[in-house]
C-alpha cells in the first residue's frame, strides 16, 4: 500500500504559485490551498513518502514546512467537493459526478476526466493551456505521445480529435490507472497506449506532437530525448514551467537544434510551443 505524507506550509499570497511549481516538479499529488485569517496561505501537498524528503529539503531552504503521515488516503479527496466542469475552446471537462452543462453544442468535444490521485483534471493553467494546444496541433491521422500523462486528459483528447497513435507515459502508478480507466471511460481504451516506459524506450521520430507538462527541472533533463521522439517539423508542447523558468528550459532544447515558435501564459504559468527542425 502506498504510504502519503501531508507536508504543511505557510507562504505569502504571492510564493503561492512559486511553492506549487517546484512541489508539483517533484510529483506530489495534490495542493489544497487554505486562506488565513493574517493574510498568509496555508498549503497542504499531498505526496507519496518517497517525494516527501525531497520536497521538504526544497522547500526548507526559504519556508519552514511540516510533514506529517496521511492514514491510508485521507483527505485527498477532498478536492473533490470543489470540482468544477471545465471548458476548454470545443473540450469539455466533466468530473464523472457532475452532470454535464446545458448549452453544450453537438461540436463540443466533452471528456469525462476523473483524476483519482493524478494530476489533470483542467483545474490547473497548464493543463488548460496544452488542451488549448490540442484543439489547435491534433488533426486526423496524427501521431502523439503525452510525457508524463498524469489523469490521461491530454492524451484522451488527442484521441478523441483523431489522431491514430497514442501514447501516455508516467512513471507514477496512481496515474496509470487514471488513465486507463479515463480512456476506457471515453471509449479510446483500444487507441491509447498506456505504460510505465521512458521516454529513452519510444521509438525516435515516431510523434507530429508531444506533450510534457511536467515541470521545468524534469524538462531540461530531458530535453534532447523529447527533441529525439518527434517527427521533423513535429512540435513540442512544454508545460508545468513559471515565468522565471521559460528561458532556462528554451535554452535546454535549443541546445538540440530545436526552435522556439510560441511562448504562452495564464497567470504566473507558462507553456512554451517549440519545433523540431528537419
Amino acid at each position: 500500500m502506498t504510504e502519503w505524507m501531508s507536508i504543511v506550509v505557510v507562504v505569502n499570497p504571492g510564493d503561492v504559485d512559486l511553492v506549487s511549481g517546484l512541489v508539483w516538479d517533484l510529483g506530489v499529488s495534490g495542493i489544497e490551498e487554505q486562506p488565513l485569517p493574517d493574510g498568509a496561505v496555508e498549503l497542504r501537498i499531498g505526496c507519496e513518502r518517497t517525494i516527501a524528503q525531497q520536497a521538504l529539503e526544497v522547500l526548507a531552504e526559504r519556508w519552514a514546512p511540516t510533514a506529517e503521515p496521511v492514514a491510508a488516503d485521507e483527505g485527498l479527496d477532498a478536492w473533490r467537493d470543489h470540482a468544477q466542469v471545465w471548458r476548454i475552446g470545443s473540450i469539455v471537462i466533466v468530473p464523472p459526478w457532475l452532470e454535464t452543462p446545458t448549452g453544450v453544442a453537438e461540436s463540443d468535444l466533452v471528456l469525462v476526466i476523473d483524476p483519482g490521485h493524478a494530476f489533470g483534471s483542467a483545474s490547473h493553467e497548464t493543463t488548460r493551456m496544452c488542451l488549448e494546444a490540442v484543439v489547435e496541433l491534433v488533426t486526423p491521422g496524427c501521431a502523439v505521445a503525452d510525457i508524463g500523462c498524469g489523469s490521461g486528459v491530454l492524451a484522451i483528447a488527442a484521441a478523441r480529435r483523431g489522431a491514430t497513435t497514442v501514447v501516455a507515459t508516467d512513471i507514477a502508478a496512481d496515474a496509470i490507472v487514471a488513465t486507463l480507466d479515463n480512456a476506457l471511460t471515453n471509449n479510446v481504451a483500444d487507441l491509447v497506449e498506456v505504460s510505465t516506459a521512458t521516454i529513452d524506450e519510444l521509438e525516435p521520430t515516431r510523434f507530429d506532437v508531444v506533450f510534457a507538462n511536467i515541470g521545468a527541472a524534469t524538462l531540461s533533463s530531458m530535453a534532447a530525448a523529447l527533441v529525439q521522439v518527434t517527427k521533423p517539423e513535429g512540435v513540442l508542447v512544454l508545460s508545468g514551467l513559471l515565468g522565471e523558468q521559460v528561458e532556462t528550459v528554451i535554452e535546454s532544447f535549443e541546445q538540440t537544434g530545436a526552435l522556439r515558435t510560441e511562448v504562452r501564459a495564464d497567470g504566473e504559468w507558462r507553456t512554451v510551443l517549440m519545433k523540431r527542425s528537419r
